[in-house]
């Protein structure tokens, strides 16, 4: 399977009557991307702002954030993105230094799990925007109204919607346009994977893509168009990944999909496939919420690692909060009990952090599992200042500060200060 990336730089985005690329400009035509969006009936009004990097400008209600992509010329199955196709291969076509922000515009929102009423925010000049990824993106903000009558799943899943539909509506306008930089990624088959690694380690990569800790949203498009709620453990080739099969769902946890379509982790096993690892692709599962169902998964994903890929090491990661610890915990556990050596790279949602004295922790304690990455707690709080201009609704609080104002902030709301899948501007440092 071989996928192309024709990346082209964006360097500013401006409204206009055409939307195209010149120069490294993003023109957008504002009427034309509304009308579209706004054919969905379960969304009112869709207003679109821009935010650029070194505005004095604060993001509000950000649910997700996507890179636009879009399929090249001969390659784009489908119009506009209404309906899943097959990914992994061809070419696509990327717009590196834009942002797709989705913003929850409506009166009361539901989406983060953030106490604060003005939910999870990005800063678009300050510290904010250092510890974000998204305050050095030239970033496109949907803020759409609810339709009358929607309820809040319904508008949840018509906003995922919304959001995959302009990320690609804004990278077809690179087609034809030279690309800037290429990158390419190739793996074959499994049956012909070990052709050149003879004697190198096969890793594999098993991803959770979606925590039951949370009720799942009907009709949001998670994996391949579809809710992954009933997903069992599944091998994707990794191409499938960094072409957009997978989405970030509501509400995520330190993890959007643009950190999805860069995936770090897969990136750096493509770079050392064939010098010091064979990569051996990817499985992807849930996060079950209760001890069946998640004994099930794990059995499930480690045989498929064992005895189908004959994987010699894997990588795990997790989703959600504190409880998925304990799926991929469990999961190493059985990889290491076929004899699979595996390293868990984890955030620690389910610190202690009544006491900083105790630091990172985890909430499994199981002999095998005994190669951890560590990528810190996200309750260190940083002091924002003010800003000039409010892109999205402010919520209501009668005991904070105005929205606008200097603002204390765990990391863990800024959208992109961390990420579960290693891809953040932050160490974490042990003192």
């Amino acid at each position: 399977m071989r996928l192309v990336h024709n990346i082209i730089d964006i360097k500013d985005t401006r409204f206009a009557g055409r939307t195209s690329i010149d120069k490294g400009t993003l023109h957008i035509n504002r009427d034309e991307l509304k009308a579209l969006l706004e054919k969905d009936k379960r969304l009112g009004e869709v207003d679109i702002a821009l935010a650029h990097p070194g505005e004095k400008c604060r993001i509000l209600q950000v649910t997700d954030v996507m890179e636009p992509r879009a399929k090249s010329n001969g390659d784009d199955q489908v119009n506009g993105g209404d309906e899943p196709f097959p990914v992994g291969t061809g070419t696509t076509c990327v717009l590196r230094g834009a942002a797709l922000v989705l913003s929850d515009y409506r009166e009361k929102g539901e989406v983060t799990t953030s106490k604060d009423p003005n939910g999870e925010i990005i800063d678009m000049s300050g510290p904010g925007s250092e510890i974000s990824p998204y305050g050095k993106t030239h970033n496109v903000v949907l803020l759409p109204s609810s339709g009358k009558g929607v309820s809040n799943p319904e508008y949840l899943a018509a906003l995922k919607i919304a959001g995959i539909k302009a990320a690609n509506y804004l990278a077809r306008a690179g087609n034809g346009v030279e690309p800037d930089e290429t990158e390419v990624y190739e793996l074959p088959s499994l049956t012909e994977l070990s052709q050149g690694c003879e004697g190198l380690p096969k890793v594999t990569y098993i991803f959770q893509i979606l925590s039951l800790q949370f009720e799942p949203v009907p009709g949001e498009p998670t994996f391949y168009g579809r809710q992954a709620e009933d997903l069992v453990p599944t091998i994707l080739h990794p191409n499938e990944i960094l072409d957009g099969a997978i989405t970030s769902p509501f509400p995520a946890l330190n993890v959007q999909t643009y950190h999805i379509q860069n995936h770090a982790i897969i990136k750096e096993l493509y770079k050392r496939h064939g010098k010091d690892l064979c990569f051996s692709g990817v499985i992807v599962m849930t996060a079950p919420n209760n001890v069946a169902d998640y004994e099930r998964a794990a059995n499930m994903a480690a045989n498929l690692a064992r005895w189908v890929i004959g994987a010699d090491g894997a990588i795990l990661t997790k989703t959600g909060g504190g409880a998925p610890e304990l799926v991929v915990a469990r999961t190493a556990q059985r990889c290491e009990q076929l004899g699979i050596k595996t390293a868990i790279a984890m955030l620690h949602m389910g610190a202690d952090i009544s006491d900083a004295r105790f630091g990172a922790s985890t909430i499994f304690s199981m002999p095998e599992v005994d190669a951890i990455v560590s990528m810190g707690m996200p309750f260190m709080e940083v002091t924002l200042p003010p800003v000039e201009s409010i892109i999205g609704r402010p919520g209501f609080s009668p005991e904070g500060p105005p929205v606008n104002s200097e603002m204390v902030r765990a990391i863990r709301w800024i959208k992109g200060s961390q990420c579960q899948l290693g891809s953040s501007r932050l160490k974490a440092v042990r003192y």
